[in-house]
């Protein structure tokens, strides 16, 4: 017995020896304290600060559902930030899509956008399948805020092999087939994917790759690369979160209410090239709706939507706050009719203002040769008392069951599941 106890103990005893010598805590050496990690750091943090200090002192921030999407847009905006300019490296690209966690300025729920920084110095190449979209668009701008634009490829002109695939290569000299003019600049260079018909259209593959990069040239990530990048996310940051409110403040925001602007290409405001575009915002009461009044056209893509004042869009998967012409309905008369209103009036039209009182419209058109519409088709916008509302619609418009009304938002979740693949 006096052998086993002993056998015990002295395990017990070697077990706490070497617990003591090889298993206790180990300082850890010193750090070696970059200031300009430290420094670019508090950086961004004030940034947020500011962010916030900004939103509550807008006009914007009104009322208690304006205040939340204040602090929405914030956040928003900070994701995008951090993909775009945190997260990337234009040598090495990949590209950022916008989607309902990071969206900013105001998207197209018609369009999925991906986004990538590019080098003037290099050269890249795109390249994918065409998908089933309505259109297909590349755009290049300098990467400024409201840049000038440096090159457009065109869904018209874009060359598509029998299998859908195609390659784009971007760059300062002319190349043949698909080709995206660069300078010698930073560039953002914006890919459009359009959707019309969200029940049957889905998106192809779009991807890009710097050209002549040797194997292994891939950075390892260091202090110095780490402080840029800290730096221009918060530089980023604080000036995307101001520029958009104060787009729509200075520019839609000078509209009377519940009008729209006259149609106008918007290139030159950073727009897809050849678009035509009205702006304008409504500001309605529970008991009333505004009816926009549109007609068929020869344009590819055209399409209405609506937006918060902080310039995004509303829910546009599991509500109806965007109709394109394939969605909507045509009345006997020969017109779009699209009802804004804060309740479900039963018309198949209907764009859900999602409980906000005042907010912003958008009227898109794509595809137009000549970019032009005739007068007598121009936008048409009508303020009703929604009990009449039907005084003001053809006699014979038809009314929308509680269950058809389902059916439409099912499909648009399950199209807005197809487009970001979740």
């Amino acid at each position: 017995m006096k052998i086993v106890v002993s056998f015990v103990c002295g395990g017990v005893l070697s077990l706490a020896l070497y617990l003591l010598v090889f298993d206790r805590p180990v300082t850890a050496p010193p750090l070696e304290v970059s200031q300009g990690l430290a420094h670019s750091y508090d950086q961004l943090v004030d940034s947020l600060a500011q962010a916030g200090d900004f939103v509550e002192s807008h006009p914007w921030y009104g009322s208690e559902r304006e205040q939340a999407e204040a602090y929405r847009h914030i956040m928003r905006t900070l994701v995008a930030a951090i993909e775009e300019r945190f997260m990337h490296d234009p040598r090495f690209p990949y590209f950022r899509i916008i989607n309902p966690n990071n969206k900013t300025g105001m998207d197209n729920p018609d369009q999925r956008y991906l986004i990538a920084i590019l080098d003037g110095s290099h050269e890249y190449r795109i390249w994918g399948s065409r998908g089933t979209s309505r259109r297909l668009d590349f755009v290049l701008y300098e990467d400024v805020t409201e840049g000038r634009t440096l090159g457009v490829l065109s869904s018209d002109d874009l060359l598509v092999s029998g299998d859908g695939g195609f390659e784009v290569i971007v760059s300062p000299e002319r190349q043949p087939g698909n080709w995206l003019r660069s300078e010698a600049v930073p560039g953002k260079l914006i890919v459009r994917q359009t959707f019309s018909d969200w029940a049957s259209e889905a998106p192809g593959q779009v991807h890009i790759d710097r050209m002549n990069m040797a194997p292994g040239e891939v950075p390892h990530m260091n202090a110095a690369v780490m402080t840029q990048r800290l730096q221009a996310l918060a530089a980023a940051f604080g000036e995307q979160v101001r520029h958009w409110p104060e787009f729509n403040r200075t520019v839609a925001g000078r509209f009377p209410e519940n009008w729209l602007s006259p149609l106008r290409q918007v290139g030159d405001l950073g727009g897809l090239p050849g678009r035509l575009m009205a702006l304008g915002h409504y500001n309605l009461e529970q008991d009333e709706a505004l009816i926009i009044t549109t007609w068929p056209s020869a344009a590819a893509y055209q399409g209405l939507q609506l937006g918060h004042h902080w310039w995004q869009s509303l829910d546009y998967a599991d509500r109806q706050t965007s109709l394109t012409t394939d969605q909507a309905r045509l009345s006997s008369d020969g017109a779009f009719h699209f009802v804004i209103a804060h309740r479900d009036p039963g018309v198949w039209n209907w764009l859900d203002t999602e409980g906000f009182q005042r907010a912003e419209m958008l009227l898109r058109y794509d595809g137009l040769h000549p970019p032009e519409i005739p007068d007598e088709q121009i936008p048409r916008v009508e303020k009703v008392p929604l009990t009449e509302l039907f005084d003001h619609l053809p006699k014979d418009e038809p009314r929308v069951s509680p269950e058809q009304r389902a059916e439409q938002i099912a499909i648009r979740r399950q199209h807005v599941q197809r487009r970001y693949g979740n």
